[in-house]
């Protein structure tokens, strides 16, 4: 059968959009772990979550797109997805982040200055 007369194309862009949610889910609990500086069980409960989130999101976009027919091209789209996701959109965006971080820490460190700061929350 040709490519486009059984609904390929549809079902390939389906599981490209569920890796880059993977992707986006992944990254979601990548800062998480570094917010809460998380420990041995902290990050250990993060990837047990990412596990079962992957699952669940690829169970369901595959469902949506195909009915629950498994495809090798279908499961190689969602893992070009995640590879998309995670070397296109997920450096600019940590990069983003760490400059924020550094904007707000500078600012704290001004405010902690200012003695009337000190006196009120001392």
């Amino acid at each position: 059968m040709l490519f486009e007369t059984i609904g390929q194309p549809r079902i390939f862009l389906w599981m490209l959009a569920a890796g880059m949610l993977i992707g986006a889910w992944y990254a979601l609990l990548k800062g998480l772990r570094r917010l809460i500086r998380a420990g041995v069980w902290l990050s250990l409960m993060c990837d047990a979550l990412f596990g079962l989130g992957a699952a669940a999101l690829f169970c369901v976009a595959l469902y949506a797109a195909n009915y629950g027919a498994m495809r090798l091209y279908a499961a190689l789209a969602a893992l070009l997805g995640f590879m998309v996701f995670m070397l296109g959109a997920c450096p600019p965006g940590d990069r983003a982040l760490y400059a924020l971080k550094c904007t707000a820490n500078r600012i704290f460190v001004k405010i902690r200055r200012y003695r009337w700061i000190n006196v009120i929350f001392k």
